[in-house]
Protein backbone atom coordinates (compact mmCIF):
# COMPACT_ATOMS: atom_id res chain seq x y z
CA UNK A 1 0.00 0.00 0.00
CA UNK A 2 1.48 3.31 -1.01
CA UNK A 3 1.73 6.41 1.16
CA UNK A 4 -1.09 8.23 -0.65
CA UNK A 5 -3.51 5.41 0.09
CA UNK A 6 -2.46 5.32 3.75
CA UNK A 7 -2.71 9.09 4.12
CA UNK A 8 -6.16 9.29 2.56
CA UNK A 9 -7.41 6.25 4.48
CA UNK A 10 -6.25 7.65 7.82
CA UNK A 11 -7.53 11.17 7.12
CA UNK A 12 -10.97 10.07 6.00
CA UNK A 13 -11.12 7.37 8.67
CA UNK A 14 -10.58 10.04 11.30
CA UNK A 15 -13.24 12.23 9.66
CA UNK A 16 -15.79 9.39 9.67
CA UNK A 17 -14.84 8.57 13.28
CA UNK A 18 -15.21 12.20 14.33
CA UNK A 19 -18.64 12.41 12.70
CA UNK A 20 -19.87 9.20 14.34
CA UNK A 21 -18.44 9.92 17.79
CA UNK A 22 -19.46 13.58 17.61
CA UNK A 23 -23.03 12.68 16.64
CA UNK A 24 -23.26 10.14 19.45
CA UNK A 25 -21.91 12.60 22.03
CA UNK A 26 -24.17 15.45 20.92
CA UNK A 27 -27.25 13.22 20.89
CA UNK A 28 -26.30 11.69 24.25
CA UNK A 29 -25.92 15.15 25.79
CA UNK A 30 -28.98 16.79 24.17
CA UNK A 31 -31.51 13.94 24.16
CA UNK A 32 -30.37 10.35 24.54
CA UNK A 33 -33.72 9.09 23.23
CA UNK A 34 -32.45 9.97 19.77
CA UNK A 35 -29.79 7.24 20.14
CA UNK A 36 -32.50 4.66 19.51
CA UNK A 37 -34.29 6.60 16.75
CA UNK A 38 -34.41 5.34 13.19
CA UNK A 39 -34.04 8.78 11.64
CA UNK A 40 -30.72 9.49 13.32
CA UNK A 41 -29.42 6.07 12.38
CA UNK A 42 -30.29 6.56 8.73
CA UNK A 43 -28.65 10.00 8.62
CA UNK A 44 -25.49 8.57 10.22
CA UNK A 45 -25.42 5.63 7.82
CA UNK A 46 -25.63 7.93 4.82
CA UNK A 47 -22.88 10.17 6.21
CA UNK A 48 -20.64 7.22 7.05
CA UNK A 49 -21.06 5.72 3.58
CA UNK A 50 -20.67 9.04 1.76
CA UNK A 51 -17.51 10.43 3.39
CA UNK A 52 -15.17 7.64 2.13
CA UNK A 53 -16.39 8.34 -1.40
CA UNK A 54 -14.74 11.76 -1.12
CA UNK A 55 -11.55 9.92 -0.17
CA UNK A 56 -11.85 7.93 -3.40
CA UNK A 57 -12.23 11.19 -5.33
CA UNK A 58 -9.12 12.62 -3.64
CA UNK A 59 -7.17 9.47 -4.44
CA UNK A 60 -8.15 9.64 -8.10
CA UNK A 61 -7.22 13.34 -8.26
CA UNK A 62 -3.79 12.62 -6.81
CA UNK A 63 -3.37 9.75 -9.27
CA UNK A 64 -4.07 11.75 -12.47
CA UNK A 65 -7.71 10.62 -12.51
CA UNK A 66 -6.89 6.91 -12.51
CA UNK A 67 -7.52 4.23 -9.89
CA UNK A 68 -7.78 0.47 -10.20
CA UNK A 69 -10.63 -1.52 -8.71
CA UNK A 70 -8.36 -2.69 -5.88
CA UNK A 71 -7.15 0.82 -5.11
CA UNK A 72 -10.67 2.26 -5.02
CA UNK A 73 -11.92 -0.58 -2.82
CA UNK A 74 -8.98 -0.15 -0.42
CA UNK A 75 -9.34 3.63 -0.23
CA UNK A 76 -13.08 3.24 0.42
CA UNK A 77 -12.86 0.42 2.98
CA UNK A 78 -9.86 1.41 5.10
CA UNK A 79 -11.50 4.57 6.52
CA UNK A 80 -14.60 2.55 7.39
CA UNK A 81 -12.56 -0.15 9.12
CA UNK A 82 -10.64 2.50 11.09
CA UNK A 83 -13.92 4.21 12.00
CA UNK A 84 -15.42 0.88 13.08
CA UNK A 85 -12.50 0.28 15.46
CA UNK A 86 -12.69 3.81 16.90
CA UNK A 87 -16.48 3.53 17.23
CA UNK A 88 -16.18 0.14 18.91
CA UNK A 89 -13.81 1.56 21.52
CA UNK A 90 -15.92 4.69 22.05
CA UNK A 91 -19.20 2.81 22.39
CA UNK A 92 -17.66 0.35 24.82
CA UNK A 93 -16.46 3.29 26.95
CA UNK A 94 -19.84 5.02 26.74
CA UNK A 95 -21.87 1.95 27.68
CA UNK A 96 -19.53 0.33 30.20
CA UNK A 97 -17.59 3.16 31.85
CA UNK A 98 -19.39 6.48 31.35
CA UNK A 99 -23.04 5.34 31.63
CA UNK A 100 -23.58 1.63 32.35
CA UNK A 101 -27.38 2.14 32.67
CA UNK A 102 -27.75 3.63 29.18
CA UNK A 103 -28.61 0.30 27.52
CA UNK A 104 -31.42 -0.42 29.98
CA UNK A 105 -32.90 3.05 29.39
CA UNK A 106 -32.65 2.53 25.63
CA UNK A 107 -34.39 -0.85 26.01
CA UNK A 108 -37.24 0.85 27.87
CA UNK A 109 -37.56 3.38 25.04
CA UNK A 110 -37.71 0.57 22.50
CA UNK A 111 -40.48 -1.02 24.58
CA UNK A 112 -42.35 2.31 24.75
CA UNK A 113 -42.17 2.63 20.97
CA UNK A 114 -43.51 -0.90 20.56
CA UNK A 115 -46.27 -0.16 23.07
CA UNK A 116 -47.47 2.64 20.77
CA UNK A 117 -47.94 0.20 17.88
CA UNK A 118 -51.40 -0.96 16.82
CA UNK A 119 -52.50 -3.97 18.86
CA UNK A 120 -52.24 -6.54 16.04
CA UNK A 121 -48.69 -5.46 15.11
CA UNK A 122 -47.66 -5.45 18.76
CA UNK A 123 -48.97 -8.98 19.27
CA UNK A 124 -47.05 -10.12 16.19
CA UNK A 125 -43.82 -8.60 17.51
CA UNK A 126 -44.45 -10.12 20.95
CA UNK A 127 -45.01 -13.54 19.40
CA UNK A 128 -41.83 -13.16 17.34
CA UNK A 129 -39.85 -12.28 20.49
CA UNK A 130 -41.44 -15.15 22.45
CA UNK A 131 -43.21 -12.92 24.97
CA UNK A 132 -46.71 -13.75 26.19
CA UNK A 133 -47.44 -10.55 28.13
CA UNK A 134 -46.28 -6.94 28.38
CA UNK A 135 -43.94 -7.57 31.33
CA UNK A 136 -42.10 -10.32 29.43
CA UNK A 137 -42.03 -8.13 26.33
CA UNK A 138 -40.49 -5.23 28.27
CA UNK A 139 -37.92 -7.52 29.89
CA UNK A 140 -37.03 -9.01 26.50
CA UNK A 141 -36.64 -5.53 24.96
CA UNK A 142 -34.24 -4.48 27.72
CA UNK A 143 -32.36 -7.80 27.49
CA UNK A 144 -31.92 -7.46 23.71
CA UNK A 145 -30.60 -3.92 24.05
CA UNK A 146 -28.12 -4.83 26.79
CA UNK A 147 -26.93 -7.85 24.79
CA UNK A 148 -26.21 -5.57 21.84
CA UNK A 149 -23.77 -3.49 23.91
CA UNK A 150 -21.88 -6.46 25.33
CA UNK A 151 -18.42 -6.85 23.83
CA UNK A 152 -19.64 -9.88 21.86
CA UNK A 153 -22.71 -7.99 20.64
CA UNK A 154 -20.57 -5.04 19.60
CA UNK A 155 -18.13 -7.31 17.75
CA UNK A 156 -21.03 -9.01 15.94
CA UNK A 157 -22.58 -5.72 14.86
CA UNK A 158 -19.16 -4.39 13.80
CA UNK A 159 -18.60 -7.51 11.70
CA UNK A 160 -21.99 -7.17 10.05
CA UNK A 161 -21.26 -3.47 9.46
CA UNK A 162 -17.94 -4.24 7.77
CA UNK A 163 -19.65 -6.82 5.54
CA UNK A 164 -22.28 -4.24 4.57
CA UNK A 165 -19.59 -1.61 3.97
CA UNK A 166 -17.72 -4.13 1.80
CA UNK A 167 -20.73 -4.64 -0.43
CA UNK A 168 -21.12 -0.87 -0.84
CA UNK A 169 -17.34 -0.60 -1.36
CA UNK A 170 -17.45 -3.18 -4.15
CA UNK A 171 -20.21 -1.23 -5.87
CA UNK A 172 -18.32 2.07 -5.47
CA UNK A 173 -15.13 0.45 -6.78
CA UNK A 174 -16.92 -1.02 -9.80
CA UNK A 175 -18.46 2.35 -10.65
CA UNK A 176 -15.52 4.68 -10.00
CA UNK A 177 -12.50 2.65 -11.14
CA UNK A 178 -10.61 3.96 -14.12
CA UNK A 179 -7.55 2.03 -15.25
CA UNK A 180 -4.64 3.71 -16.97
CA UNK A 181 -4.56 3.10 -20.72
CA UNK A 182 -2.22 0.24 -21.57
CA UNK A 183 -0.58 2.12 -24.41
CA UNK A 184 0.21 5.76 -23.97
Amino acid sequence: MDSTTKRIAINYGLVVSAIAVGYTLVVYIINEAWLSSQGGGIIMLVAILLVPYFGVRDFRKSNDGFATFREVFSVYMLPLILSTLVGLAFNWLLHHVIDPDLAARMGERVYERFAEMPEDQRKGVMAFMGATNDAEFKAESIKMTTEQISILGMLKSSGVGIIMYSVVGLIVAAITKKNRPEFQ
